[in-house]
């Protein structure tokens, strides 16, 4: 392996395929590569987007890496959120693997009421931090781990407040969104937990949350095209 360098992770990128354990995601258009890492005998993961990028998708990697960073130092210490180790370099985020299995594919008994409880909690929390998941709907970003508890992972799309103007504006609809989420993996693969007034909720579009799925569906599309991540 290489000497240590001045990011303090205690390799750099030339050592990444050397200490590669499995790549859980191969960068495709606009989508990092991500891989699971055995480093000084832990796993870590790591989300990079500078290898092989166009400009532009290093750019846009290096913004979101900077507000996935900022989401993680403002849940430092929350039960269940990944513990961030820092950047390798502005385009790689690196964290410590979480041994848990995304929600969706456990067998369905161990979602049990106690389950969702402590999931409603952990949200809550992170919402009392001002930060908002932002991604929650893709189920697989919430995971279960071998106690049965839960663990939210994947902050790439997270609102935080004081952020900007538009964070201010658009919060609270995120953070319904991450209520809509947990209740949504309670739709699919726990029904009959489900309530009359969760299911009321996921059913209802708001005014708000109209004008958010228009302005979202048309933003998708030309970024897409622009990074090479449409298909």
């Amino acid at each position: 392996m290489a000497a240590q360098n001045n990011n303090g992770l205690g390799f750099s990128r030339a050592d990444i395929p050397e200490l590669t354990v499995k790549v859980l995601r191969p960068a495709e258009g606009a989508r990092p590569d991500v891989r699971l890492l055995a480093v000084n005998g832990a796993l870590i993961v790591i989300k990079d987007y500078g290898s092989g990028a166009n400009m532009f998708k290093r750019s846009m990697g290096r913004y979101l890496v900077e507000r996935e960073l900022a989401a993680y130092k403002r849940l430092q210490g929350l039960k269940g959120i990944p513990a961030c180790l820092g950047c390798l370099d502005p385009y790689t985020l690196v964290v410590r693997y979480v041994d848990a299995e995304p929600a969706p594919l456990i067998d369905a008994c161990r979602l049990t009421p106690d389950f969702f409880l402590r999931l409603l909690e952990m949200v809550r929390r992170i919402h009392e931090r001002g930060v908002a998941h932002g991604d929650l709907k893709r189920l697989p970003n919430i995971l279960v781990d071998k106690h049965d508890a839960p663990a939210l992972i994947d902050f790439t799309a997270a609102v935080i407040s004081g952020s900007s103007p538009l964070a201010a504006l658009v919060l609270p609809q995120i953070f319904e969104n991450d209520l809509r989420g947990v209740y949504k993996l309670k739709m699919r693969h726990a029904p009959n937990l489900l309530t009359p007034e969760e299911e009321a909720f996921l059913e209802y579009q708001g005014p708000a949350e109209r004008l958010f799925r228009r302005v979202r569906d048309r933003v998708r599309g030309p970024v897409q095209r622009l990074s090479g991540g449409e298909r």
